[in-house]
């Protein structure tokens, strides 16, 4: 629905609309889920009826806006665990990488590497929050992955054990990253767009630093209006 509730997958849940439903169509909403793609939280039982309730009077309210995230924010969560002159300039491992399978262990904010030849896992890395993307760098050393709660994990494949060498939050919310693959600019630059702040931020490829941050804020082109929040997915 949006951080801000004016619509984005899911339709619009703002005062004017969910006050004028009422209490009583938002709970059973809320418990039995919708055809249109609303997941039936309460027969589900992942949420109680207190809290449905709760949520049902909450989406009542308009939302709070969640705070900015910038460069000062990036680079205090930016950490370069290993330094990109201490990494392996070859591969140190026997590990088939173009048959290896990054798996999202959703819940328990990890995830899994997988031999694609023998389907063994070869290890488990501790990562953001449900993975949402994992991305091989144009040279194959790195895998980059990105939680939904918008911290990206640098993977050095070629290690004699693949390990995280850097991270960086890069937001609130988010679900995208990416390297750069164009020719003479393999592995240079490493990309992430947030669902907020609405922007994407420009890191170095090698370590993670962020180097540019460029808001998505702006007028419609139909109507000209502004719009506070285009995600970037």
């Amino acid at each position: 629905h949006g951080v801000l509730r004016k619509g984005a997958t899911g339709k619009p849940l703002t005062p004017d609309i969910t006050q004028e439903r009422g209490q009583a169509y938002l709970e059973a909403l809320i418990t039995y889920g919708s055809p249109a793609g609303m997941p039936n939280w309460g027969t589900s039982n992942a949420l109680t009826k207190d809290q449905i309730t709760l949520m049902a009077k909450y989406i009542q309210h308009t939302p709070p806006t969640p705070p900015e995230w910038g460069m000062a924010e990036m680079k205090n969560s930016w950490k370069v665990l290993v330094k990109p002159q201490d990494r392996p300039k070859k591969q140190m491992n026997d590990l088939n990488l173009p048959n290896l399978f990054s798996v999202t262990l959703r819940d328990d904010g990890k995830i899994a590497l997988i031999d694609g030849d023998s389907k063994k896992i070869v290890k488990t890395i501790e990562t953001g929050y449900a993975v949402h993307i994992s991305r091989m760098s144009a040279s194959g050393h790195y895998l980059l992955v990105i939680g939904r709660d918008a911290r990206i994990d640098m993977i050095d494949l070629w290690s004699k054990e693949p390990a995280k060498v850097a991270e960086i939050k890069v937001g609130i919310e988010a679900r995208s990253v990416e390297t750069s693959k164009f020719k003479g600019y393999e592995d240079k630059y490493a990309i992430a767009g947030s669902y907020w702040p609405p922007q994407f931020t420009i890191m170095d490829g090698e370590t993670l630093e962020p180097k540019q941050i460029v808001s998505t804020r702006g007028m419609t082109v139909d109507k000209q209006e502004y719009h506070p929040e285009p995600r970037v997915a």
